[in-house]
């Protein structure tokens, strides 16, 4: 479809905003679903924009075009991990790494800025979706079948019927297709929308961890193995692959793995270092909100996050009163924790250290010399410490299955 009659259409409805706010809303509504399940994003986002700024409390066209760019943000992402060639294996090392992106045949050279600027862009497309998400007020439904939402991720401006955004789901959480929900259809309510905020918040802080820190000797180190032209010394060096040596393949990768973890990463941007600790508390301040949300709803209409007397999507876990009050407590020992009024215990000493100030005073990050206790001896402080009693009550309360929650709950 051209985009003359979106825009026809857009300007249709923004004119009706003014007269039938009702339709309006019902319209607006109807537009977000078209272009989630075409693909056409952009489009969307242009016209829902222009409705909510004719009409700025229609509440429809806000929890849609934040839903909208939320999905863009993960379209804008792969276009750029598919540009620069990402390919198998699928790494833990970074989350990011494992979203579903089809082989290039013609990838550019990657190099360290190039990543660096492709990470900063995703932060910023998410703080877009989730400012936009603010103020979603409590009458607000937007039914959508996840089966159905489709984005361009190679980038060339075809939505092809593979381009979905459950394989999103199924690749970064690692579960099957049939181990899937045979009904993936959800009104996304109030307390979604503060849920998707608060994940926001959640990969907007991961995402500028990696932009505050110099990391450019890790990435030299390993991230051949993921991009065929990255801008490396280090891969320019090595020696071919030699398939009468099996174990020069086996083996390249994990002691690149280890070069990756060992290298020192310098801090290149201690505000922004700061900021994480702002994401984490602003996803704890979410999820409470988003729970009294939940816990207020007396309906049962297709719920993603369900209250105790709603029914779960999953079979197989449902939620309970008690699991509820058990996660409020661990967003509150976190909270303790991550303001430095609780501290953290490390294996090698009596004191626990300060992960408030790890944020707001960082020192160059080096995974071996936290877990060996150098890295945490200038944050360790007397005081009350979050010990592992505190949290197994919590944790017990989800019956071994508390990961499992944690991801679901955020």
């Amino acid at each position: 479809m051209s985009a003359r009659p979106w825009t026809i259409t857009a300007a249709a409805i923004a004119l009706a905003a003014f007269s039938l706010p009702g339709l309006a809303d019902e319209a607006a509504n109807k537009l977000a679903v078209e272009h989630l399940y075409a693909g056409t994003l952009a489009a969307g986002d242009t016209e829902l924009a222009a409705i909510l700024a004719a009409d700025p409390k229609n509440d429809d066209a806000r929890i849609g075009l934040g839903t909208i760019r939320f999905v863009r943000s993960i379209e804008n992402l792969s276009q750029g991990l598919y540009r620069y060639g990402l390919k198998t294996p699928r790494s833990f090392l970074l989350p990011i790494l494992r979203l579903p992106v089809p082989e290039n045949p013609n990838p550019e050279t990657l190099r360290f800025e190039d990543f660096q600027a492709l990470i900063a862009g995703f932060s910023r497309d998410l703080a877009l979706a989730e400012e936009t998400l603010v103020g979603v007020g409590p009458d607000v439904k937007l039914r959508l079948d996840l089966r159905k939402v489709h984005y361009d991720i190679d980038g060339d401006g075809k939505v092809l019927a593979d381009e979905s955004f459950i394989a999103v789901m199924q690749q970064v959480t690692g579960m099957p297709a049939e181990a899937m929900p045979a009904e993936l259809t959800f009104a996304f309510d109030q307390g979604d929308a503060l849920w998707l905020r608060g994940y926001c918040h959640v990969m907007m802080g991961f995402s500028d961890f990696i932009v505050a820190h110099d990391w450019h000797e890790s990435f030299d180190a390993a991230f051949h193995h993921f991009f065929p032209r990255t801008d490396s010394p280090f891969a320019a060096a090595l020696t071919p692959p030699d398939e009468n040596f099996p174990m020069y393949a086996e083996g390249a990768p994990v002691a690149d793995f280890v070069s990756f973890f060992h290298i020192r990463w310098p801090v290149s941007d201690p505000a922004l270092m700061a900021g994480v600790r702002q994401h984490i508390k602003a996803m704890i301040a979410l999820s409470r909100e988003s729970w009294n949300a939940i816990e207020a709803e007396t309906d049962d209409d297709l719920e993603w996050l369900p209250n105790a007397h709603q029914k779960s999507p999953f079979a197989s876990v449902q939620v309970s009163a008690d699991q509820i009050a058990a996660w409020r407590s661990v967003l509150d020992q976190a909270e303790l924790v991550i303001d430095g009024k609780k501290l953290v215990p490390h294996w090698r000493f009596d004191k626990g250290f300060n992960l408030a100030r790890v944020f707001d005073e960082p020192q160059p990050f080096d995974t071996v010399l936290w877990v060996t206790g150098p890295a945490a001896l200038p944050y360790l402080e007397d005081g009350p410490v979050s010990t592992s009693e505190d949290w197994q009550a919590m944790v017990d309360t989800f019956g071994g299955r508390f990961g499992i929650f944690a991801v679901w709950f955020n």
